[in-house]
C-alpha cells in the first residue's frame, strides 16, 4: 500500500495550525499561508509518512513492540480498533507519568492487573460474596482503563508513535532519556519541541487526517 500526495490533500494532513499559533522549528515544513492558515507541503509529509512506515514495519519485523501512546478522545475508539487490527499496543486514555522511565514500576502494576483478571475466573472469586466480587470488579476496571491495551508489555517497547506531540509534551520530554527506545512523534504546526528524523508533522485537529496517518503507518 502507497500513498499520493493526492490523499495527503484529500485527507486534509496538509493543514496547519492558525499562523500564530505555529512554532518556528515546523517553518521548514510549510508551503504557503491561505486565511491566516499555515499549509504544509504535502510532498514533504509523503516523505515523511514513508519514512516512518518502514520504520514501523522494521520494527515489526523483528519481533519487538510498537506503543502507540494517543490521549485524543475523538480517537479513542478508533485507536483501540487498529491497535486489534495491527497488533500493536497503545494507551488511549491516560499516559501515566514517566511510563517508560519507571517502566518497571508500570510492568507490576499491569502484572498485578492481569492476576486480578484470571482471578476473576477462578471458583474462588466467584466464593466471595457479590459486595466484595462489586469491590474487586471496580478496582479492576479503573486498573483496565489504563492498562489494558498494554497488557501484553513485558519490556519496554521498541518504538514509540505519539500522536500529537503538543498536546502530549509531557511525555515527549522522557524521550531524550529512552537510548533504547526509537520514536516517532506526529504533531502539526504549534509542535515546539526538537524535531527527530522519524517525525511528522501534520494535522491534528481533524480525526479524518489522523485517521489516514495512523491506518497508513501501522499497515
Amino acid at each position: 500500500m502507497s500513498v499520493t500526495v493526492k490523499q495527503i490533500v484529500d485527507s486534509q494532513v496538509h493543514i496547519g495550525t492558525l499562523k500564530s499559533e505555529a512554532h518556528p522549528k515546523t517553518s521548514n515544513y510549510r508551503l504557503d499561508i491561505v486565511n491566516n492558515i499555515v499549509v504544509l507541503n504535502p510532498e514533504m509529509i509523503l516523505g515523511q509518512l514513508n519514512k516512518a512506515k518502514k520504520k514501523v514495519q522494521d520494527v515489526k519485523k523483528s519481533g519487538q513492540e510498537v506503543l502507540v501512546v494517543c490521549e485524543k478522545k475523538m480517537y479513542a475508539t478508533e485507536m483501540k480498533t487498529l491497535g486489534e487490527r495491527y497488533w500493536v499496543s497503545y494507551l488511549n486514555y491516560k499516559a501515566p507519568g514517566w511510563f517508560l522511565t519507571n517502566f518497571d514500576t508500570f510492568k507490576t502494576r499491569i502484572s498485578s492487573m492481569n492476576k486480578m483478571s484470571a482471578f476473576v475466573e477462578t471458583e474462588e472469586f466467584a466464593s466471595l460474596t457479590k459486595k466484595e466480587q462489586l469491590v474487586y470488579k471496580r478496582k479492576l476496571s479503573r486498573t483496565k482503563k489504563i492498562y489494558e491495551w498494554v497488557k501484553n508489555l513485558t519490556t519496554k517497547p521498541w518504538l514509540v508513535i505519539v500522536v500529537d506531540g503538543s498536546m502530549m509534551r509531557n511525555f515527549v520530554r522522557e524521550l531524550p532519556a529512552q537510548w533504547a527506545v526509537d520514536s516517532i512523534v506526529i504533531s502539526s504546526t504549534n509542535y515546539d519541541q526538537y524535531l527527530w528524523d522519524n517525525d511528522i508533522i501534520a494535522n491534528m485537529l481533524s480525526y479524518k487526517s489522523i485517521d489516514f496517518v495512523m491506518n497508513y503507518i501501522l499497515s
